[in-house]
């Protein structure tokens, strides 16, 4: 995504309207290609971040300068630098400094013996060489000339997401399997959402912005900036947001007029590395009980989906689901509660601690005893072992 000073957008009667480009103009075209040439030349020349921004001042200096330098943030973030690993340069300059004081003196003025003696300290190597304008370009992952145009696009919408204090989604005849997708990538980014309708054909869902909830918290506020790709995915969605920009407040609209095209392919590829132990640890130790590849969305009410992290399959072929609720997930939390107080759902509930601690577990548990067959405690993400007891727990017959 771009940062703010790279943002273009026009802000009139209390609505921001984003500049998009083109994906198609030649000139833009042209220049995405030049750019893209730059990059791939530099990292096979290994060229240090200095000496790669020389050659961009080229760029700079004709087009659009702000299309240009986000251009190059998209390009930068698809590249690699490394700092030299084989000399501990810290230790070579306080060793160089201390040197020079000393050589000065016994050169007596004669500056070349001077030099002589310092190139004998330093053999070569570049004293500066851990700072930034001297890391080297490792590798540069290139994008094709038309799809950085249409990254740059989307990356200036996610870049004003990252300033909303409120965001509603509406997704209109989505393909089930696109708006399980969707929703995973929301539960994924642990986003506040609230569904304010959910019909067969029709989907409307409110998330709350990271400045509504604690000011501008970065983590949250990147998060839901990089969900945008996933709901873009879609069809037919509108995203409607109320924005706060270095003090300007307004609206923004957004929809599939826009033609904005997500990069988002493969959800797997965004599964974390605790969650592919979880199923490799679980397929390991448990006898009768598989993880199912494809979970459902469950409707629970007219305003209540819930989306499960994992589905199981036991023995008997009955399919109990996993939801998780972090600590951003209070309100949801407090809904899911009371569904299950009403329902009987195939469904267990991990709490992570950080949202609930023992203390207050053992309170609601002692106020509804039958929500120990559902809900438990973990810390950062479940374990195999609580997860089998839980799916032994909510399977087994009423005493």
């Amino acid at each position: 995504m771009l940062t703010g000073d790279l943002l273009v957008f026009r802000f009139r009667s209390g609505n921001f309207r984003i500049r998009f480009v083109d994906p198609d103009d030649p000139d833009l075209l042209l220049s995405a290609e030049r750019l893209t040439a730059c990059f791939t030349r530099a990292a096979q020349c290994r060229l240090t971040r200095k000496e790669l921004e020389e050659e961009l001042e080229l760029f700079r200096r004709s087009g659009e300068k702000k299309i240009t330098d986000g251009l190059v943030k998209l390009l930068t973030d698809r590249t690699e630098f490394v700092s030299p690993q084989d000399t501990d340069l810290p230790a070579l300059r306080r060793k160089v400094f201390a040197a020079a004081s000393d050589a000065l003196d016994s050169c007596a003025g004669n500056f070349d013996a001077y030099r002589e003696k310092m190139e004998q300290i330093v053999r070569g190597s570049d004293v500066y060489g851990d700072l930034p304008g001297s890391e080297r370009i490792k590798n540069f992952s290139p994008l094709k000339t038309r799809e950085l145009l249409e990254r740059y696009d989307l990356a200036l919408a996610q870049g004003m997401l990252f300033y909303a204090e409120k965001l509603t989604l509406k997704v209109s005849d989505p393909e089930p399997a696109e708006l399980r997708r969707m929703l995973k990538y929301m539960k994924f980014f642990r986003l506040l959402a609230e569904v304010i309708s959910a019909r067969d054909s029709s989907l409307e869902i409110e998330m709350s912005g990271p400045f509504s909830l604690f000011g501008p918290t970065r983590k949250y506020a990147l998060n839901l900036a990089v969900f945008l790709p996933a709901a873009v995915r879609l069809k037919h969605w509108s995203v409607d947001a109320s924005l706060d920009v270095g003090g300007r407040k307004g609206a923004l609209h957004l929809d599939d007029s826009a033609g904005l095209v997500s990069h988002y392919r493969n959800f797997s590829a965004y599964v974390p590395e605790e969650v592919k132990m979880f199923h490799k640890l679980f397929a390991e130790k448990s006898k009768t009980w598989k993880i199912v590849g494809d979970t459902p969305i469950i409707q629970a009410g007219p305003q209540d989906l819930i989306v499960p992290d994992l589905s199981f399959a036991g023995p008997s072929g009955k399919v109990v689901h996993l939801e998780l609720f972090h600590r951003w997930h209070k309100v949801q939390l407090d809904r899911r509660l009371e569904t299950l107080k009403k329902k009987e759902l195939p469904l267990i509930a991990g709490i992570d601690r950080s949202l609930m601690d023992s203390s207050a577990f053992d309170a609601l548990l002692e106020h509804s005893p039958a929500l120990a067959r559902h809900l438990f405690l973990f810390s950062g993400f479940p374990g195999v072992e609580t997860t089998l007891r839980m799916l032994a727990r909510s399977t087994a017959p009423r005493s």
